[in-house]
């Protein structure tokens, strides 16, 4: 069972993903905690686990020279033209591949019948068809991604800074969480909440040897889009590892969405590593990428939270 709920609010120390920081998260997490009666007049503690990380740059410089500098002939934003050639494109690619030459035909070998033979002219048309169609939708999508090169790889070193950061400097980011836990009062509960990337850092720190030592209070673990089973499959966890000791001392709800292509499950893969690890489906109907940062303002989430922490149950939501 989960810790009762004293009369004294709580506080949600908050871990944001990877990219530049943004107040934005903690803005909606405060306001949708006021809106839930068992999680009103929590405060929320925003912590800045990647202040470390490399300065938000341009990337321009490393660029090929057409590039040098990034002008007006270099938009930023997809046509809508350009837009719905892409996903056309994404859509011959995801189609089911074209029939192809049996050996004998490939190899210009006659199958004695002129039936056969016809079949196997037919078959090569298409195969021609279905690669110059090929061809032509990487070529569509090539240029497309030439055309916006300057942002997309502006966008892709933002998202970087703070993996760059972590995988770098894990230890110093676990150590400024802990500063702010510690900031929490403690006779209140307190609920450690990442997203992304801060739910792998959040994973990372509880399930340090050394956590117990620390004696800071916790008492629950939310995780949102989070990638730590992934990199616990791929051994990329800070202490745990298949085949390997270690557990989570704090009961943890991880928050997944069919539509967030970044978000994973736990309890199957992180089955024995503790007593409660729940994995909670949420829908948001969101379009990847959005769907990946559409639980802050999803009611969904805060109402398991306060379920869980409040009374400790297993009960999925309807």
């Amino acid at each position: 069972m989960f810790p009762a709920a004293p009369d004294a609010a709580g506080t949600l120390v908050f871990l944001q993903g990877t990219g530049n920081p943004d107040p934005v998260p903690a803005e909606t997490i405060r306001w949708m905690l006021a809106q839930d009666p068992a999680l009103e007049g929590y405060a929320v503690l925003d912590v800045a686990w990647a202040a470390g990380a490399a300065p938000d740059i341009s990337v321009v410089s490393a660029l090929p020279p057409r590039y040098q500098p990034a002008t007006a002939a270099t938009p930023t934003e997809l046509t809508s033209a350009e837009r719905g050639l892409a996903l056309a494109g994404l859509d011959l690619l995801n189609a089911p591949p074209l029939h192809r030459l049996p050996d004998t035909a490939a190899a210009g070998v006659q199958t004695g019948t002129e039936e056969n033979n016809v079949a196997a002219v037919n078959a090569a048309e298409e195969n021609l068809l279905g690669s110059s169609l090929e061809r032509l939708t990487l070529n569509l999508i090539t240029d497309v991604a030439i055309r916006r090169r300057v942002p997309l790889t502006d966008a892709a070193s933002d998202f970087s800074r703070s993996i760059i950061y972590y995988l770098r400097r894990g230890a110093e980011a676990r150590t400024a969480v802990t500063h702010a836990l510690r900031m929490a009062n403690q006779d209140a509960p307190v609920i450690l909440f990442g997203h992304s990337l801060g739910g792998v850092a959040a994973v990372d720190l509880v399930s340090d040897p050394g956590w117990k030592a620390e004696g800071i209070r916790l008492d629950l673990l939310v995780t949102a889009g989070s990638q730590s089973p992934w990199l616990y499959l791929l051994g990329g966890l800070a202490h745990l590892a298949p085949g390997g000791p270690g557990t989570l001392p704090a009961p943890w709800l991880n928050f997944w969405d069919e539509r967030d292509l970044l978000s994973f499950c736990s309890e199957r893969v992180f089955a024995g590593r503790g007593d409660r690890i729940i994995d909670q489906e949420v829908q948001s109907g969101e379009p990847f990428p959005g769907s990946h940062s559409a639980y802050f303002a999803n009611p969904d989430v805060y109402r398991a939270i306060g379920t869980y922490r409040a009374i400790g149950t297993e009960l999925k939501l309807g």
